[in-house]
């Protein structure tokens, strides 16, 4: 198990004790922490743990690799201090049951699967931000995915050894490519909702909500190629064309200034609009649609804003 940590002091009291105790329940479960240079604490309440299995390793920030995806610098450097048959990678603001690592190793056999996870829940007292996303996109079932987010990500070494491990040169998105190489090597990845796990540390605001997913897609090209369409990118550039549009409309329609600003506005608010609808088919949940809109009009306005720092060459400043 590695767990990557920069500056989590307010999730570790709730998270690591359920994280232990899981380790416990099954043989042979090694816990290794990956501090990232936390300044608030985190590396020492760690260390004062003093749990057998358990290991806190520095992961050193050098001037030539400021530009590094330092959590999937963490993971990698993880995977390198242990032996194991199975790796297992989890945030440290994700809260695990205490039957977590036997249940991905009877998901992994059953299945005959090289990965598993499953989508992370929220807590019980979520932010309507929260609520919102989750609705729209937590599905709850057994399935094949192509990729699981790794904050909560189990897989077999000699798939993960294969394909080379998580890229570093990416600042964000080091999941979803990973998946595309897995998937592409013929190894399959397999949804469980029993792998799961609760994420503490979600935007709890709106402005916290766009700066995170203006962050998640600086790393948007690495999953972009001839041979695989990616969806929120083509639906960003759907949003941006819809956008143009709108503004033709506006300028240059013979239509009254009223009936053009509705078009407009129907134009700007046509992609998200497809999107919560096709995420509704998705998870049978038809709850916060007009939050929905909402929230997606601004992820696409993020991933573009996203497009304009990796253009200007900035992506690797940007903190979430």
């Amino acid at each position: 198990m590695v767990v990557p940590v920069l500056n989590a002091m307010r999730f570790l009291p709730q998270t690591i004790p359920p994280l232990l105790e899981a380790a416990r329940n099954t043989q042979g479960v090694d816990v290794l922490f990956v501090d990232n240079g936390s300044t608030d604490g985190s590396r020492e309440y760690l260390k004062s743990l003093g749990r057998k299995g358990v290991q806190v390793l520095s992961l050193e920030r050098a001037p030539e690799t400021a530009t590094r995806n330092l959590s999937a610098a963490a993971r990698n450097f993880g995977t390198h201090q242990t032996h194991g048959q199975y790796l297992s990678f989890l945030d440290a603001d994700c809260v695990v049951a205490k039957d977590y690592f036997n249940e991905a190793l009877a998901v992994l056999e059953s299945t005959g699967a090289a990965a598993t996870g499953c989508e992370t829940t929220i807590p019980f007292d979520p932010h309507w931000t929260e609520a919102t996303w989750y609705d729209l996109h937590y599905v709850g079932r057994e399935r094949g995915v192509h990729y699981l987010n790794s904050g909560n990500f189990f897989v077999c070494r000699q798939a993960f050894e294969r394909v080379g491990g998580f890229r570093e040169d990416l600042p964000s998105g080091a999941d979803a490519e990973i998946g595309q190489r897995l998937t592409k090597a013929g190894y399959r990845i397999h949804e469980s909702p029993s792998v799961g796990a609760i994420h503490l540390g979600n935007p709890k605001s709106v402005r916290e909500f766009y700066r995170r997913n203006v962050w998640h897609a600086t790393g948007m090209l690495g999953t972009v190629n001839w041979h695989h369409i990616d969806k929120p990118t083509a639906m960003m550039t759907a949003h941006l064309l819809a956008t143009i549009g709108g503004l033709l409309v506006l300028a240059v329609s013979p239509f009254s200034l009223l009936v053009r600003l509705v078009i407009a506005v129907l134009l700007q608010l046509a992609v998200p609009t497809i999107t919560v609808a096709y995420r509704v088919s998705q998870t049978h949940r038809a709850r916060h649609l007009i939050e929905g809109i909402c929230l997606y009009w601004l992820y696409y306005w993020a991933r573009v804003n996203a497009l304009t720092l990796l253009a200007v060459g900035r992506s690797h400043r940007y903190v979430k």
